[in-house]
This record gives C-alpha cells, sequence and structure tokens, in this order.
C-alpha cells in the first residue's frame, strides 16, 4: 500500500529510539514476507514441474492409446475380412462336398446296375456257348464215329439244345429262323418214323443237313464268345472308369473335408480374435477417455494453481511496497529531528485520508507479524480518530507519542 503524504516527526537522545524499534520490526516483517515468498515460489516451481511432467504423460499415453486404436482397427478390419472370406470359403466347400457325395453316389449306383445287368447277361451267355459247345460235341462225336447219318438219340439231344437256342437274346433273328426250320425238320422226320415203323427211318440222311447245321452252330458259338469276350471287356473297362472316378471323388472328398476342417478352424480363431480385440478396442477407448479426463482436469487445477501463485505474488508483492514505503516516510520523517518533539506536517485535506490509511495498514501488518497488541491496539485507535471527524492528525500524533512513551519505558 502506499503512504502519501503524512509523516511523523520524531527526536530522541536516546541511542536506540522507539522509532528504530519500530523500522527494526518492519524490517522483520519484510523479511518474513520475503522469506515466505521465497519459499512459496520454490513450492510453485516444484509444483508447474509436477504439472508439466504429469501433462507430459499423460499426452504420451493419450498418443500411444491413439496409436493402438489404429492398430486395433486395422486387425479388426481384417480379421472380419478374413471372417467374411473363410465363410465364403466354407460355403463353397460344403457346396462341393455335397456335389461330389451326389456324383459318387450315382456313379455308384450306376455301376451296380450295370454290374448286376453284366453279371445276368454273362450267365447267359456262359449257358449259350456251354449249349453250342454240347451241340456241336454231339453231332462231332457222330462223324466222329463214321456216321453218316445221326443217330435217333442224337437227334433227340441235338433238337433240344437247339430248341434251348431259339430262347437265347444272344442269338440273332436269321440264326434263329434257321434252328427253327432245323427243329421244325426234325419233329417232321420223327412224326414219319412213328407211322411207318420202318427200320430204315430208323436214322436220318444228314450229310447236307448235318454239314448245315454244324457250320451254323459253329458260326453262333464263335459270335457267342467273341460277344462275351466284348461285353467282359466293356465291363472291366466301366468297372475301371468306376474305379478311377471314385478314386478321383474320394481323394476330392479327402481334400475338401481337410480345407473345410481347417477353414472352420480358421473361422472360429478369428471370430476369437475378433472378439479379443473389439474388447481390447473398447478398453482402449475406456482409457483414453479416462486420460483426456484426468489432463483436463491437471490442467486446470494447474492454470488454478498459477493464477492463485500470481495473486499471491502481486499481493506479496504489495505488501513489501508498503512496507518500504512506510519505512521510507518514518526515516525521511526522523532524519535530522534531535531535539525536536513528534509532530505532523500539515497536508491538504485529500492527502491526509491518504495518509493517515498507509499509516492504519502498515501498524496492522506490523502488529500481526510481530503479534504485538499494542501495535495492533494503536492500528484501531488511529482508525477510530480517522472517522470521529476531529484533527485527525492532532489525535495520530498524540497516539504515536503515547506508543512511542511506553515502547521507551
Amino acid at each position: 500500500m502506499r503512504v502519501s503524504v503524512a509523516a511523523l516527526f520524531v527526536c530522541s537522545t536516546s541511542a536506540t529510539s522507539p522509532i528504530s524499534k519500530v523500522i527494526q520490526l518492519l524490517s522483520s516483517l519484510e523479511s518474513k514476507v520475503t522469506s515466505e515468498g521465497e519459499k512459496e515460489q520454490q513450492q510453485y516451481e516444484e509444483f508447474a514441474r509436477w504439472c508439466e511432467e504429469n501433462a507430459k504423460e499423460k499426452q504420451h499415453e493419450l498418443k500411444n492409446s491413439a496409436e493402438r486404436k489404429e492398430s486395433l482397427e486395422s486387425t479388426l478390419e481384417k480379421t472380419q475380412a478374413d471372417i467374411s472370406t473363410t465363410k465364403a470359403k466354407i460355403e463353397e466347400l460344403s457346396s462341393s462336398i455335397s456335389q461330389n457325395d451326389a456324383d459318387l453316389e450315382k456313379a455308384t449306383a450306376v455301376r451296380k446296375a450295370e454290374h448286376k445287368d453284366f453279371t445276368e447277361r454273362d450267365q447267359e451267355s456262359v449257358e449259350t456257348i456251354d449249349t453250342l459247345e454240347r451241340a456241336l460235341q454231339t453231332i462231332k462225336k457222330e462223324l466222329a464215329h463214321g456216321f453218316v447219318q445221326l443217330q435217333p438219340a442224337a437227334v433227340n439231344g441235338l433238337v433240344g439244345a437247339v430248341t434251348a437256342l431259339l430262347d437265347r437274346d444272344a442269338v440273332d433273328g436269321h440264326s434263329k429262323a434257321q434252328l427253327q426250320a432245323f427243329v421244325q425238320s426234325q419233329e417232321s422226320s420223327s412224326d414219319e418214323f412213328a407211322v411207318q415203323q420202318a427200320p430204315a427211318a430208323a436214322a436220318y440222311e444228314t450229310h447236307d443237313g448235318t454239314a448245315a447245321i454244324l457250320g451254323l452252330l459253329e458260326d453262333l458259338l464263335d459270335k457267342a464268345e467273341a460277344q462275351r469276350s466284348k461285353e467282359t471287356q466293356e465291363e472291366t473297362e466301366a468297372q475301371f472308369n468306376y474305379e478311377m472316378l471314385k478314386q478321383s471323388l474320394t481323394d476330392e472328398l479327402s481334400t475338401e473335408n481337410k480345407e473345410l476342417s481347417n477353414a472352420r478352424q480358421h473361422l472360429a480363431s478369428y471370430k476369437e480374435t475378433e472378439a479379443s480385440t473389439t474388447g481390447d478396442l473398447s478398453e482402449n477407448g475406456k482409457d483414453a477417455a479416462a486420460d483426456s479426463q484426468t489432463l483436463r482436469q491437471l490442467q486446470t487445477d494447474c492454470m488454478q494453481t498459477a493464477s492463485d501463485h500470481e495473486l499471491s505474488v502481486q499481493g506479496r508483492t504489495d505488501e513489501l511496497k508498503a512496507l518500504a514505503e512506510a519505512k521510507r516516510i518514518i526515516g525521511e520523517t526522523t532524519g535530522g529531528a534531535t531535539g525536536k518533539a513528534y509532530g505532523l506536517v500539515q497536508v491538504s485535506a485529500t492527502s491526509r485520508s491518504t495518509a493517515v490509511d498507509g499509516v492504519i495498514a502498515t501498524l496492522k501488518q506490523l502488529g500481526r507479524s510481530s503479534e504485538d497488541m499494542s501495535i495492533a491496539l494503536l492500528a484501531s485507535q488511529i482508525s477510530t480518530a480517522s472517522v470521529s471527524g476531529d484533527d485527525v492528525f492532532a489525535k495520530v500524533k498524540g497516539l504515536i507519542r503515547d506508543m512511542i512513551q511506553k515502547i521507551s519505558e
């Protein structure tokens, strides 16, 4: 605070005057205020460093959170793409496996039907060939014995064999017609023999007929054997083709099933990664929000403390100015005043109030710092006198004189 015009005139003959004690108390208060200011400044600087370090730490954590968020989002995006791709692959593999299963099942059913048909036809071919061989054996046996006529027993056996051939699918229509004519001719011959009962009819002239039927039967045997051989070859090729197809489909199914199993494992892994990454992303967001809030609160608190410190510094500066001003006034008003009584310089009405206020404030501060009740009482008395309306300087002079007298005693 500033004390402008009012001043104290003191003269004393003692070496240590009461005014010197007052100045010592003011100097002590000044040192105390300065010391407290230095201590507060040191504490504030430590606090400012703490603010700066914590702010940097939180900013670093927020930067790490932002980088981690970017990394997690990239991982999540890739994982979700992998999930989509894997699902499509699983669907494709499942469809292909179903189709291959159906193709193998269909091919197996067709092969079974073809093999059954071949077995039935081959059995018939075997029977046809056997019948032809027996018929040829009968004729060749008769011819081997030197007979130029077929004996009745041979004729009967041959007719039975030829009749059986008429029911075979392996015998073509033209051959069947020839065989039918042969059977009919033998049946007619048999009827004539039964009527005539002639010994000459016991055997039949077969020179031309036997040769014809022999050639026909041999031709049919060759065809039957060739047909059977052809059908057997076709069956073998069909079975081989089926086995190749089956092996191919089986191998493909085995590969696809392995791929499907792996794809399902990958899908489960991707989904696990998606869940964990989503959780990490959520936690990272919460941490970032908490760090951001902490940083904002830290900045607010530090700014408030800085503002409070600035006000404190300003208040302390004002206190030191007031103390220095009080010391200056006392020094100026007491210098060279030896042998003179205490007095007050008369000043203008406007300056008096300011001067008195300065003296009051200085004495109050001095009383608080020195814990001297008498100085605080003097400040209160001067304050009361300043509002009484009387000659304030006369009253202040009297009060100060009384105070100095008490200090002197």
